[in-house]
Order: C-alpha cells, then structure tokens, then sequence
C-alpha cells in the first residue's frame, strides 16, 4: 500500500521516458496557439487509486514583473492514505515566452522527514543544463551538466501549460515538442482523439479526449500498463479536468474539485450554465405537465 500511495503522488510531478537509440527532435504546435494568460490561475484536483481518495493537487501560475511566468505543482498524501505514509511532492518552474523554454526548474519530495531537493538551470546562451542533486542530511551539492540538444523544449512542470497554449486541438491532429525528463531529452506527442460531454464535479463540460505517446510513462515500480488519458476543456484556456492511467495495481486517476483564475470561476460558470438550461426548459414548457 505504502509503495502504491508513492507511486500515486510521486506520479503527479515526475515522469520517465524508455530508452531510445537516438534523438532526434520534432516540432509540430499550432500555429494559432490560445491567447488565454494562465496568469493567477489555481486549479485543485482530486486523487484516486482504484477507489480510494489518497491525495490531494494544486497548480498554480503566475506572471513575474519581469514577463515571466512561475508555474508551480505540489501534491501531498490525504484520506486513506494518511494513515499510512506522509508525502509532500512540490515543484515549480519559471518559464520564459519568449524562448518557449523553461529557466529554471526546482523539485522538493518530502517523505515523513526525509527531503529530497534537485534543481535544473537552463542556461540557453551556453546551451547547458546544470542538474544539483541536495543531499538531504549533509547539504553536499552534486552536479551534473547536461547538453540541450534542441530549442524550444519543455520541462515536467511546463509541459502541460505549454501543450495548453501550443497544442493542436482539434480531433486527429497531433502536437509534439521535445520534453526534458529524467536527465535526458526526448520527444513526447498528445493526440487528439474524440470531443466529448463528460461528467465532472462542476457540471457536464465539453472537454477533448487526448492520449500522449507510449514513451511517457508514469516513474517507478509501477509502470503503466494502459493509455493515459487526459481530458482538456474545449475553449481558449484547455483547462485538465480529469486524468486516466491503468498501472500494474489498479489504476490512478486526478479529477478536477476547483478552478479560478483572474477573470473566471469554472464552478460558478457551470451553474449560470445550469440555470440558463433550467430558464430555458421552462420556457419551451418541458415542465409543468402536458
């Protein structure tokens, strides 16, 4: 159970590639990429192995003085899964719009009272990044320089924002953008596979189906045996309102609870939404008898 909890949260801000031969980077975005400005955005989500409730996630986004933007993710153990394991993952990432290129990237793992630190300097001029391990009882820094092989590129934390805004959202169509995870570059695709009303905590919302390529998989012992699969908001912001991944025990899944930004509320969206249906219904005389 303990391995299963870690696996969930650890999931949700780390990834993994399989090995491949060689690299070799593609590009395909859109052309038309989303004016949306992820700017004060929070979005809370729910985490569920198989059937029960073991954490809880955050995103948050916001614009730095400077022009760019500070994308942050943390995760941490809840119901069930308190009582067996404490867990407290947290990341985040300053972006730059104008390379399309992470700067800097910071990951903390906390387990009960063992803490894990690394960070990743992008640095775009030498074109290098530094990776610095913290060891979490001595202090001692180790580190290790990386050569980046291609621009633009995404890191964990950026690469779902950057799909966001950069993704081809249309059915049939496919993006793909080198990503940089576990010390190593590679390429990773999201395809658009269905439009679709789903069901969520804040009403039926049109969301499109999309499923990333087989080389993102989920880090650790339990590796994913299925598709996962995200669903994205159907409009200019693409919000992630639910995640899918079948792994070798069980499955994991992350549903959308909350999200606000500077000039909406999704909740209170849905019930205007659901009040003008109503209005609607009676107007056309749906209810009331014959």
């Amino acid at each position: 159970m303990k391995k299963v909890i870690g696996f969930t949260v650890t999931a949700t801000l780390c990834l993994s590639f399989s090995a491949y031969a060689a690299y070799k980077p593609e590009l395909k975005i859109s052309k038309n990429p989303s004016n949306y400005d992820f700017d004060g955005e929070v979005l809370k989500y729910r985490l569920y192995w198989t059937i029960f409730h073991v954490a809880d996630s955050e995103s948050r986004a916001e614009k730095l003085p400077d022009g760019l933007y500070k994308f942050y993710g943390s995760v941490s153990t809840a119901g069930v899964a308190a009582w067996f394991k404490k867990i407290e993952d947290s990341g985040y990432s300053v972006w730059n719009p104008k390379t399309l290129c992470p700067v800097k990237t910071v990951i903390v793992q906390k387990e009960g009272h063992y803490i894990r630190k690394k960070v990743y300097i992008y640095d775009l001029d030498n074109g290098t990044v530094t990776y610095e391990k913290i060891h979490p009882t001595t202090g001692k820094i180790q580190k290790k320089l990386i050569k980046i092989p291609v621009k633009p590129f995404e890191d964990l934390v950026t690469a779902t924002f950057f799909f966001r805004k950069y993704g081809i959202f249309k059915v049939g169509e496919e993006t793909i953008f080198p990503l940089f995870a576990g010390g190593k570059f590679q390429n990773v695709s999201f395809k658009v596979v269905a439009k679709q009303k789903i069901d969520t905590l804040m009403g039926k919302l049109e969301a499109y189906k999309v499923i990333p390529s087989n080389n993102l998989s989920p880090e650790g012992a339990f590796k994913r045996t299925g598709k996962v699969v995200f669903w994205f908001t159907a409009d200019k912001r693409h919000i992630p309102i639910k995640i899918e991944a079948q792994v070798a025990i069980g499955s994991v899944s992350a549903v959308l609870v909350d999200a606000k930004g500077k000039n909406f509320d999704l909740r209170k969206e849905a019930e205007k939404q659901q009040e003008k249906n109503l209005m609607e219904r009676m107007l056309q005389g749906i209810f009331g008898g014959d």
